[in-house]
Order: C-alpha cells, then structure tokens, then sequence
C-alpha cells in the first residue's frame, strides 16, 4: 500500500482531509505531521519515525509554525534522498507569486484549499491520480 504524508498544523483540516481521502476511497496509508520541523524529521526516518515508510506523495501546507512549508520544499530539493518524493502544496494562499515559487522549488503541484469537501475530494483524487495512476 502506498504512504502519503500530509504536513498540517490545523487538526480540523487534517480530520477533513483524511477524510477526503477516505471519501474517494484511495487506497494509502495517511500519515501526518504538525509542523515542517517534524515533517523533516519523518522524511529523513529519524526518531520517533525510524520505522515509517518513506511517503510516495507529499500534501504540504505552507504556513505553519516553526518551519513552514517554503523551508520544507527547499531542504527536499536540496537532498538527493528526498527531492524524487512529489510534493503537492495544499495551502490557502492564491497568490500567483506563491504558486510559482512553489513549483520553482520543486513543488509538482498546487493547489488552492477548496471551500467545499466535494471539490476537496475532487482535487485529491486528481493529485493522487496523477502520481499514483491506476494503482489508486
């Protein structure tokens, strides 16, 4: 089964996320994170992720505490053990500048937090469709 890790800082979007994901019925392992210090910790397996697997697919805020998303995006490109791991930004900004630094540091897509589950369920089976094709 493959692993998708979804960096979030808020509970209630990560709850209505994984339900999104349960809701298309992909079939991954949804592991999270609060923050981007701790989701640098569980890509490069240290404690206390030494036994998770490595993600297939990343979902990534970009504001959160501590280390944000942007610091996320720059330490995997600047990895070679993380830079292969798609990186979808899921974050509320809408900004064009915002986008294209995204995809300037290694982001493969980005997308706008919906303002419906329907359309939120819509654009993750999308994203999961694109990297994961028919192995959904």
């Amino acid at each position: 089964m493959r692993a998708l890790l979804h960096v979030e800082d808020q509970n209630d979007t990560a709850l209505v996320f994984r339900a999104a994901v349960a809701q298309a019925d992909i079939r991954v392992s949804v592991y999270r994170v609060s923050d981007g210090e701790q989701a640098l910790v569980y890509l490069r397996r240290l404690e206390p992720y030494t036994a998770v697997p490595r993600p297939d697919l990343v979902f990534l805020d970009l504001n959160m505490p501590r280390v944000d998303g942007w610091q996320v995006l720059v330490a995997m490109r600047d990895d070679k053990g993380l830079r292969s791991i798609p990186v979808v930004v899921l974050t509320t900004s809408s900004h064009r500048a915002d986008k294209e630094r995204a995809y300037a540091l290694g982001a493969k897509q980005y997308i706008t937090k919906p303002a419906t589950f329907d359309v939120l369920v819509t654009e993750v089976v999308s994203a999961c469709q694109k990297f994961f094709g028919a192995e959904m």
